[in-house]
Order: structure tokens, then C-alpha cells, then sequence
């Protein structure tokens, strides 16, 4: 009689304990999977696919070793970005700055040959590549990223100094740290350090410049110099962004 009440009881007993077993066995993954609930996640995914920007800020400017670089000024600009495969994005950037430079007469002497400054305005264009450090998604309605983009700033007219220095379109590298801050999913503001490297190319007589007489004066620039460089033109921004899908 109680060899018959044990195989049941027994066999209750083992299907309880696999049932305990199997549910803490599931229990781990299945909250890993889950993570945190959706109301309370500090994620939220970036439902829109293109934002368009307008921001403004101002250029930081570098006269360059000679003294006649671009100087700082107020800067605006439009910015277009669509979103590719992971967490990379592509931009392309319009603006313009309201800028300024000296001019330097390398036949005059050293007290009298350099003048202005002289205001222009500056055309920048650039298209590259960002990194969203978020991947698709934002943290607490932040969207921070890394890019780097290429481009020229030309200016509103070129022109050439005496002395042979041209003032005309400069070819630019540009790395930039920004975020978006997400208001609703379509609005957000945007702020972003970018660092235009400007190239300049110094003429032959800013290393060794002479009178309309032919005689020698006092250098530009150093021989010892090189006849390129590349400047730093810091650049800060604040904009609106409008995201849409198209």
C-alpha cells in the first residue's frame, strides 16, 4: 500500500521541481531580452530618416603666419542629413561668414606695407560622414556624434595682392563633435564644434620681397618656412532641426 501512494507522490514531485528548474532556467534571458520597460527607457529610436537644419554661430578665423588669412566673423548656414545603414549619417553644408582680411604690398617697407582690414564675405561648402554614438536611437532625447566632412570657402570676390599672394577659394577639411537634443520626434536643436583646416600657399616674395627697384627688403615670412600651411578656423554653432522622411 505505500509502495502504490509513493509512484505518484514521486512522480508529482519530479515534474514540480522541473517545472522550478525550467522556469528559473528562462527567467535570466528572458529578462535580458526585455530590458527596461518602454515607458521608463532612456532609448528611443530615430524615426525620422532626414533632418534639415539651420544654425548659426561664428567663424573663428586665422590670419595665418603672413597676417592676411581669413579673420573671424558671424557665420549661418543650412545643413541637410539623411541617414544610412547603422549609425552613420550624410550632410551637406551651405553657409557663409561675414569675414575680413589685411593685404600686405611687398614693395613697401615694413612700417607701411600692410593694410586693412578689408570685409568680405566668405561661401563655405563641405559633405562628409557622421557617427551617431547612439546608433539609431537617442539617450534622454540626446543624439551626440563625430563626423568628417571636406570642402572650400571661397570668397565674394578673389583677388590678387601685390606681391602675388591670391585670396581666392581654399580647399578645407573639417572633423566636428555635435549632438542633437530631441524635443518630439520631428524637432530638435542642434549645437556643434567644427574645425575648418584652411590651406594657404605664400608666394616667393613673401620669403624674399624687393622695391619697385629691385632692392632687397625686409621678409614676409621666414625663408626657412614653408610655402603651405594649413590653419585651424574654429567654428561654433547652435541651430533648429526639422526631421521628415521622404
Amino acid at each position: 500500500m505505500r509502495f502504490r501512494d509513493s509512484g505518484p507522490r514521486a512522480a508529482a514531485g519530479r515534474v514540480a521541481v522541473t517545472a522550478l528548474l525550467a522556469a528559473a532556467a528562462t527567467t535570466g534571458p528572458l529578462a535580458a531580452q526585455v530590458g527596461s520597460p518602454p515607458g521608463v527607457s532612456p532609448f528611443h529610436d530615430l524615426t525620422v530618416r532626414q533632418t534639415f537644419t539651420l544654425s548659426g554661430g561664428r567663424f573663428g578665423g586665422n590670419t595665418a603666419l603672413a597676417g592676411v588669412g581669413w579673420r573671424a566673423g558671424p557665420l549661418a548656414a543650412l545643413r541637410l542629413d539623411t541617414r544610412l545603414s547603422g549609425p552613420m549619417d550624410f550632410y551637406v553644408s551651405f553657409g557663409f561668414a561675414g569675414s575680413s582680411r589685411y593685404k600686405i604690398n611687398t614693395q613697401r617697407d615694413t612700417l607701411t606695407r600692410k593694410t586693412g582690414p578689408f570685409k568680405k564675405t566668405l561661401f563655405l561648402t563641405d559633405l562628409g560622414l557622421i557617427v551617431n554614438l547612439t546608433g539609431a536611437k537617442t539617450w534622454h532625447g540626446i543624439a551626440p556624434y563625430v563626423g568628417v566632412g571636406a570642402g572650400w570657402v571661397l570668397p565674394s570676390a578673389a583677388e590678387t595682392d601685390t606681391g602675388g599672394y591670391s585670396a581666392g577659394s581654399n580647399f578645407i577639411l573639417v572633423p566636428a563633435l555635435g549632438t542633437r537634443v530631441f524635443f518630439t520626434r520631428s524637432l530638435a536643436a542642434r549645437f556643434e564644434v567644427r574645425d575648418y583646416f584652411v590651406r594657404y600657399e605664400w608666394p616667393a616674395l613673401y620669403f624674399f620681397p624687393v622695391d619697385h627697384n629691385g632692392i632687397d627688403l625686409p621678409f614676409v615670412l621666414s625663408p626657412g618656412l614653408k610655402d603651405r600651411q594649413w590653419t585651424h578656423n574654429i567654428v561654433l554653432t547652435a541651430g533648429f532641426v526639422y526631421g521628415f522622411n521622404f
